[in-house]
């Protein structure tokens, strides 16, 4: 091998190590970059601040107020109405004390507020409720209506009366049957404590 092979080989070899090395020096540089692209992206992803959700439980307070009645009030809608339920009907009412009114052939409840007694009526006017001392009506009673009169715009209902109206609607219900509110909508076990706090829309 001459000098000019030999130079020849050397130089060819000079310029593999170089590129050889750059291509390292390319390859360590971008690499470098995206772990520092990848670390600040993390880093500010940390600092972001937790926006809370802003989806929120439906509003499941129930509507007291039946502004055509000018009354607060709940119902209760029989599933399944037939004469047997008829008869259980006028048990619940007799033992919970409610006085039937023949002027209006309903019911009237004093409760703990004489001054605002709970109306039971038929919730399908104008069909009314029999006495049930005589007889249990000819018609299986489909729904009740539990009502405290309104008896001026600017009033509100008797915290201790409401206490009752849940609790005489949940034992009509054990009959067999739903209560709903004003607007005809389920009322929750949340809601009947909606009701008793105070917190019913009224």
């Amino acid at each position: 091998m001459d000098s000019t092979e030999l130079i020849l080989m050397i130089a060819i070899l000079s310029i593999w190590f170089s590129l050889t090395c750059g291509l390292v020096v390319l390859y360590l540089l971008l690499n470098g970059k995206s772990l520092e692209v990848n670390f600040r992206s993390a880093k500010c992803s940390e600092s972001l601040p937790v926006t809370p959700s802003s989806s929120t439980a439906p509003d499941n307070t129930p509507v007291l107020v039946d502004e055509s009645a000018s009354a607060w009030g709940l119902f209760v809608m029989f599933d399944e109405p037939t004469m047997a339920s008829n008869e259980r009907l006028s048990v619940v009412l007799l033992s919970s004390g409610a006085v039937y009114e023949s002027s209006t052939k309903s019911f009237t409840l004093a409760g703990d507020s004489p001054r605002n007694p709970i109306h039971i009526a038929n919730a399908y006017p104008p069909a009314s409720l029999p006495s049930f001392n005589q007889d249990n009506g000819q018609f299986p009673v489909k729904g009740v209506a539990l009502k405290m009169i309104k008896k001026s715009r600017s009033a509100t209902p008797n915290k201790l009366q409401l206490v009752r109206l849940v609790k005489l609607a949940k034992e009509l219900a054990r009959i067999g049957g739903k209560v709903v509110d004003a607007d005809k909508q389920p009322v929750t076990p949340s809601g009947f404590q909606a009701v008793i706090d105070g917190k019913a829309k009224v």
